[in-house]
């Protein structure tokens, strides 16, 4: 295995990029994280579940896309498994926990994105 190294005149010239970002930086506002806590749509959200093999495990991963704007969504790893059948059944039970509309009658229609396939 290797081991990172870096040489002094990199690691000083990163001090000197930090102390200097101290300078050039301004505050932000208010208004520029809102989007962390401004989650209003996550009610009216499509969950989609996705299984996906990744380092010899199964990994469940839920998606959330609004159904009127689907280009606002969230993906979130859920849980990891070894076997298939067991990640795809408890990702359809996840699916239907998470999806605030259980009969799932919300759906993301693949129009909506204005895909051009030419």
């Amino acid at each position: 295995m290797n081991e990172f190294y870096l040489d002094d005149g990199s690691y000083d010239e990163l001090l000197n990029l930090l102390n200097n970002q101290h300078f050039v930086e301004k505050a932000g506002y208010q208004t520029d994280m809102e989007f962390l806590s401004d989650d209003w749509w996550l009610r009216d959200t499509a969950v989609i579940e996705n299984v996906v093999k990744r380092d010899g495990m199964w990994e469940i991963h839920l998606v959330f896309a609004h159904h009127l704007q689907p280009q606002k969504l969230i993906k979130r790893v859920i849980a990891r498994y070894a076997s298939k059948d067991k990640a795809e059944m408890s990702a359809w039970y996840m699916r239907r926990l998470a999806a605030k509309d259980q009969r799932g009658t919300l759906k993301v229609n693949l129009d909506d994105f204005g895909f051009c396939y030419s």
